[in-house]
Formats: structure tokens, C-alpha cells, sequence
């Protein structure tokens, strides 16, 4: 996690608005608001497809009809693990989240990782979660060094 103090307040490099708490964004010399930062994580939820020039590993295809482990539920029933995985994360707190996000780049399930970041930011944490989903969103080795005024297009298109 980036260590670098931020002003209490700065200019959004998104929006121009007044950030408070202004949320470090020290790849770009610059800060986000909250705001901007949950518009960021709707983005890569809802659109990760059109994020592609910005963030590359979200362009990593997955294969919906691939066929997926099978586990067996108590009932008896055999779902698809995908399934089970779906239900287990809605009961996650944002904490949790952010955990699972970074367990998910600490065993290289990268694309995964920039979502459960994504979904971070959507659900409007406490400064200090959105950090930290900033923090690997705008990492160097997952960001596009263009990331910054790609994204501002795609939050504030023309």
C-alpha cells in the first residue's frame, strides 16, 4: 500500500472537484475524489471490455461455456463451482473484498482481482478501502501509463 501522505484536501484530476478525503493517486501526481473513484469501480464492473486500453488484463476472455468444476451442495445437488463462488462473495464484507482482491494477485488471477477492486469502489468504502483498491488499480504494472486521460474520457465522455 502507498505510504505517501495526501493533503486532507486536493483538485480531483477526474473531475477537477474538491477532494475530501482526497484519495492518493501518486502514479499521477494527483488525487481522486470519492466520487470519481466509485465511477472508476462502476466502470470496471459494468464495462471492463471498453477499459482494455487502460487496464489489459481485463481484455483476458473468459469463457462463460467452458464447462466448470462441478461440486456437490449438502441437498445432494451438484452446481457449478462458479455458482457457489457467486453466493459465497455476495455474504463478503467490502473488507473482505478487498482481501480477496488482493489474494487474488498474490495467486496471479489478475482480471479477478481488478474486478473484486472495482466492486470495492462501487460500494463507497471508508477512505482507507478506496486506497487500497486505487492502489492496485493504478499500480504501475497493471495500469496503462496513458490510464489517466483515457479513463477521464470515459467517465466524462464528450
Amino acid at each position: 500500500m502507498d505510504s505517501t501522505p495526501r493533503p486532507a484536501v486536493a483538485a480531483c484530476l477526474f473531475c477537477g472537484a474538491e477532494a475530501s478525503p482526497a484519495l492518493n493517486l501518486p502514479r499521477f501526481g494527483g488525487a481522486s475524489c470519492q466520487e470519481c473513484a466509485r465511477r472508476v469501480g462502476l466502470l470496471v464492473v459494468e464495462s471492463p471490455t471498453a477499459l482494455t486500453d487502460i487496464w489489459p488484463l481485463l481484455g483476458e476472455e473468459v469463457d462463460e461455456d467452458e464447462p466448470e468444476p462441478m461440486v456437490q451442495r449438502p441437498d445432494g445437488r451438484s452446481v457449478q463451482l462458479r455458482q457457489v463462488t457467486a453466493e459465497l462473495k455476495r455474504d463478503l464484507s467490502v473488507e473482505d473484498r478487498m482481501k480477496l482482491a488482493e489474494l487474488y494477485g498474490d495467486i496471479g488471477l489478475v482480471r479477478e482481482q481488478l474486478e473484486e477492486c472495482g466492486r470495492v469502489l462501487v460500494a463507497a468504502p471508508a477512505a482507507a478501502l478506496a486506497q487500497r483498491a486505487l492502489d492496485v488499480l493504478f499500480s504501475p504494472e497493471l495500469c496503462s501509463p496513458l490510464g489517466l486521460d483515457e479513463l477521464r474520457g470515459h467517465l466524462f465522455p464528450a
